[in-house]
């Protein structure tokens, strides 16, 4: 196992907000997540090649074989022991987490009977077990303590790395980034068994959780696309794990605008998330979809959705699946002026909330925020006020402490929108082209769509900015052009604006040219021969382009150019 440290933080993607620095990471190689506790592989060295393709249980057994001796030991048998180990790992596999828990506390008074050498190994796989149920049941602080001894303690290779994904998990959703980006991640390999196929799936699919946090969406959607291919080769018990890229992929090209795609990617897996899924495949898809539905305008649709989920977060034991789709709820019912409805969850989201206060620190502390926000929306929408402003406000830097940029763009325009409202023009402006700076670079459109009449409205003032012969503020022209004919085909019930007659007025003719034959995979000399222009010149063309369009890449000034109707 190679290993590696993580390097320092770079802004790659998003400019920051107010300051924040977007943690990034340069290295392409792969850090550990859920792997199926070191059991799958029976603890072989992961670098060599599989002789034959075997099943998860016979992995098990194989790996538990090595405990010796075999015989009864004071009622028990080591050969029951590994039994009970691979069926409670298919327990939590299927959701059975209660189970699978008090299968672990079973086994636990069995190993008091089995010699030292062979009950230390087996401890530490009833404790990463444990630690996996905890994390199942959308817990981060319970995992952090036993993945943390476990590490500290060491064991097999497998074993510690199940410790390192377990203690990444942590960190992340309790938002400690130093620690998580401290850890050391293993080198990509170009054979998986299948136990690590399905733990290379899901290390890239936290990663593009927290790329998509931190704005850096470009990253996010390759790092979920590359998960989704992996998945393909993951055993069938893994179903339900193998939505999480899924969804991760589908939030980042619903933000990108790409809905269509979005809502191909979750409709089929929706029975499987509903089925076997974990918490952040269910959360995130419904999300996902409701925000489809109501960007369709089909408002019934979008609360059925989030009554399914709401069900299946009282099902599975998930506090922080319901608290979001109450949120959600009460959002949709005052987009659509019942606001009276809306105090009414709004109301059941507080016993709600009250009700789960001593739950896991993450989950009680998003549940909180989940409150809040839903209060001071209901508030504002009932009478619009300077406290509602100051509350607000307040979500949006907390947002940008925990360095969650993507929740702190989404507040910002909220702000902006009552700031507008209460006529405090300058400062709305400011925060709203700052937040579309930080968009532009990310490629987050469907923020600003979300939102009432007062976006138009910002986004009007930002593209008149933005049309200034300031080069800092003419970067992001294009992108606001975009936003505004896509607000005004929504919104203002008139036909699209094409967005190619904003953008050409930027892009010269000879500009043109480039970017039609960089969208053909000409390299600049190419380019060069075919226009009878120097390579340098080239250069300075798609320097142009790169920044008219604000994009970094030649992959995403294509991308870019034919969502703007340029090619």
């Amino acid at each position: 196992m190679t290993e590696q440290r993580i390097p320092g933080f770079h802004d790659e993607d998003a400019a920051p907000l107010r300051g924040i620095q977007a943690p990034v990471e340069r290295s392409e190689t792969l850090m550990p997540f859920l792997a199926p506790i070191g059991l799958l592989d029976g603890g072989a060295n992961s670098d060599s090649p599989w002789r034959r393709e075997i099943s998860p249980e016979e992995a098990v057994l194989d790996t538990l074989g090595r405990c010796k001796p075999r015989q009864a030991i004071a009622g028990t048998s080591l050969p029951k022991i590994r039994r009970d180990l691979a069926r409670t790992w298919r327990l939590m596999l299927a959701l059975q987490i209660d189970e699978a828990l008090r299968m672990i506390e079973r086994l636990e008074l069995q190993l008091d009977d089995v010699p030292p050498p062979n009950a230390r190994r087996l401890r530490g796989a009833t404790q990463l077990l444990r630690a996996a149920g905890f994390a199942f049941q959308d817990d981060s602080l319970a995992v952090l303590p036993i993945a943390v001894s476990l590490l500290k303690r060491g064991g097999t290779t497998q074993d510690d790395h199940a410790a390192l994904t377990l203690c990444r998990l942590g960190f992340w959703r309790l938002g400690e980034f130093d620690s998580f980006y401290s850890l050391p991640r293993l080198e990509p390999r170009v054979r998986w068994s299948k136990s690590l196929a399905v733990s290379a799936m899901l290390d890239l699919s936290i990663e593009a959780a927290v790329a998509l946090d931190h704005l850096r969406m470009s990253t996010a959607k390759r790092l979920a696309l590359d998960a989704l291919n992996i998945a393909k080769s993951t055993p069938k018990e893994a179903a339900g794990l193998a939505t999480v890229p899924a969804s991760v992929a589908a939030q980042v090209l619903y933000e990108e605008g790409c809905l269509d795609q979005a809502d191909t990617l979750l409709r089929d897996r929706l029975p499987v998330i509903n089925a076997r899924g974990p918490i952040e495949s269910a959360l995130r898809a419904y999300v996902v979809l409701t925000r489809i539905a109501k960007q369709r305008k089909q408002c019934d649709f979008a609360a059925l959705l989030l009554r399914e989920a709401e069900a299946l977060g009282e099902r599975r034991g998930w506090p922080r699946l319901v608290a979001a789709c109450l949120a959600e709820r009460a959002s949709l019912l005052l987009q659509g002026g019942q606001t009276r409805e809306a105090r009414l969850v709004l109301e059941y989201l507080d016993r709600y909330a009250e009700s789960h206060r001593s739950g896991s620190g993450h989950s009680a502390a998003e549940i909180t925020r989940y409150r809040t926000l839903t209060r001071w929306r209901v508030s504002w929408a009932e009478t619009p006020s300077r406290e509602a402003v100051a509350a607000l406000r307040q979500l949006y830097h907390q947002a940008l402490e925990r360095r969650d940029l993507y929740v702190g763009c989404g507040l910002a325009v909220e702000l902006a929108e009552m700031l507008a409202a209460m006529e405090e023009t300058e400062e709305a402006d400011a925060l709203f082209f700052h937040t579309v700076k930080a968009a532009a670079a990310a490629g987050l459109y469907q923020l600003f769509l979300e939102g009432g009449p007062e976006s138009g409205m910002l986004l009007r003032r930002a593209y008149a900015r933005a049309a200034t012969p300031a080069p800092m503020d003419r970067e992001v022209l294009p992108f606001v052009g975009s936003l505004l004919s896509r607000w005004d085909a929504r919104y203002a019930g008139s036909p699209p604006e094409q967005p190619s007659r904003r953008v050409s007025d930027t892009l010269t003719a000879r500009e043109r040219d480039v970017l039609a034959m960089i969208s053909q995979g000409f390299a600049n000399k190419r380019i060069a021969r075919t226009l009878e222009i120097s390579p340098e010149t080239v250069k300075s063309h798609v320097k142009r382009i790169f920044s008219k369009l604000a994009v970094s890449t030649r992959t995403e000034a294509v991308s870019r150019a034919g969502s703007l109707g340029l090619l």
